[in-house]
């Protein structure tokens, strides 16, 4: 069965939607539209379901802008969706893209893997995979030491969606706690050359909804611990591709 696409979209932004609705349906490709979350509206209480400051101050460098919570908030119920409605994968976009032809292919490879929570489908940093392998369309499946940052598109399984939702309350940003894909045991790999990419064109609407500028309040030794953690994360690699073909 094909893994359905959801485009997380600000409920005042359709355009955007229909924008990137028709660049899915120019290469054959359909979309649902999944609302998201506006950090500035939650009330303190909503607010305390999803993020918790007393872990932020502990664990991350800085405190959370509403647009950060609002967007981590979006993305988590998109993936209780997946586990409450059994949704083995799903392809994740946000709104605003630019898409090439062969997602498509990158969609239907997937189904051929296994071993793998997360597939990327985007970077914008250029980093580089550590190990590869070939697979069919000329597309590349690699490890990170780094996972790239942004959730402009991926892939997530059942599996891994029940691994990231073990975050809640989370305390960094949703791109962020991706990369510390050994706290929860993620297996995140990326498919080249990546389909997805922001189109310089728009701001984001989801990032102009949940407008906020980051907090500066920070010291020197969590800024120290914050470094300290990156470091060890990027010794670990984020997947055994090894494992990954059926």
């Amino acid at each position: 069965m094909t893994a359905p696409i959801y485009i997380i979209n600000m409920p005042s932004c359709k355009e955007r939607w229909h924008t990137t609705a028709s660049r899915l349906e120019h290469i054959g490709l359909k979309a649902q539209r999944f609302t998201a979350t506006v950090g500035k509206t939650l009330t303190p209480k909503e607010r305390a379901l999803w993020y918790c400051p007393k872990k932020n101050k502990q664990h991350y460098h800085r405190d959370l802008t509403p647009g950060e919570i609002g967007c981590y908030v979006s993305h988590m119920r998109l993936w209780q969706k997946m586990v409450d409605e059994n949704i083995l994968t799903c392809v994740v976009l946000e709104d605003d893209l630019l898409i090439e032809e062969h997602l498509k292919s990158i969609i239907k490879v997937t189904e051929e893997l296994k071993d793998w929570d997360l597939i990327k489908l985007s970077n914008n940093r250029a980093i580089p995979f550590i190990d590869t392998l070939s697979l069919t369309h000329n597309l590349v499946l690699g490890n990170y030491l780094k996972v790239p940052n942004g959730t402009l598109g991926y892939i997530l399984s059942l599996e891994g969606a029940k691994k990231l939702l073990n975050r809640k309350p989370f305390y960094r940003p949703v791109d962020m706690d991706i990369q510390f894909h050994s706290e929860v045991g993620l297996k995140v790999v990326g498919i080249k050359p990546y389909p997805v990419a922001e189109d310089e064109h728009f701001e984001s609407e989801i990032a102009l909804a949940n407008s906020g500028s980051h907090s500066s309040r920070s010291t020197f030794i969590r800024n120290l611990k914050h470094r300290i953690c990156i470091y060890l994360q990027r010794k670990k690699i984020s997947a055994d591709i090894s494992t990954v073909l059926k």
